[in-house]
């Protein structure tokens, strides 16, 4: 199968470039930096397999972020187009301050084919009502919500995900119709609505495989705030992700 790993940064210094040359893959995959081009350039990270995108770009082909710029909800368009362009078969996106404690190839190993997306915290509405984002799925202009939304909504923590082709191909065409929202309730939201495979890769949720229950990450290692520090790294539990990481 074609694997790519996308590491996502918009911020350029030693300790980012070591992290991304630090991650070992399976045999025949790649991994590319994708960089936001308003934010630092792509000559910053020298002779490495760079990709750079925009927001101003990324709206002319037809994708609608949720504000001005990409950050907050709207990082997994470059990630879509950059897959559908590539024709792969799976895509990792990991943001620059996800660490995982123990070798990169043993994580991804973890992992079959089985879901189309993978992702952190994957949890119903109803555990998580008032979770600030569910709102900001809105289908395009002139079309309705063909669920109630939001109770059927899902929800994801998405600083390391994992989308198929046909995830990707979905995604992409509900985006250019005009849906929008922020990533981490459009992505498994549409996705369960088009029939695949939505599943944590850890932790305890209703989603988690057997195989991965209780494993790969805690509440309290994959969050938003507080942040930890790359000081704090020799602390870090083996076997185990965390976020967010400050360089």
């Amino acid at each position: 199968m074609k694997v790519c790993v996308l590491f996502l940064t918009h911020q350029s210094n030693a300790s980012i470039i070591d992290h991304f040359d630090s991650i070992e893959l399976p045999p025949g995959w790649s991994k590319y930096l994708l960089v936001d081009e308003n934010s630092c350039a792509v000559s910053e990270f020298g002779d490495r397999s760079v990709v750079g995108f925009c927001h101003e770009s990324l709206v002319k082909v037809g994708y609608h972020p949720i504000s001005g710029t990409l950050i907050p909800g709207s990082a997994h368009f470059p990630v879509i187009e950059f897959a559908y362009t590539r024709k792969v078969d799976f895509v990792w996106a990991i943001e620059f301050d996800v660490q995982w404690t123990a070798s990169w190839l043993d994580f991804f190993n973890e992992f079959d084919d089985y879901a189309d997306f993978l992702a952190t915290r994957v949890r119903r509405y109803e555990t998580d009502a008032n979770w600030c984002w569910w709102d900001s799925l809105k289908p395009p202009p002139g079309a309705t919500i063909e669920w109630n939304h939001p109770n059927a909504s899902l929800a994801s923590f998405n600083p390391i995900y994992r989308l198929s082709a046909a995830a990707v191909c979905a995604l992409r065409k509900r985006f250019l119709l005009g849906w929008s929202g922020h990533c981490e309730v459009t992505i498994p939201t549409l996705l369960e609505q088009d029939g695949l495979v939505v599943a944590d890769m850890g932790g305890v949720s209703g989603f988690t495989p057997n195989a991965q229950r209780d494993r790969i990450y805690t509440f309290e290692t994959m969050q938003w705030r507080p942040e930890f520090s790359l000081q704090d790294v020799p602390t870090f539990e083996p076997n185990l992700l965390y976020h967010p990481v400050k360089h």
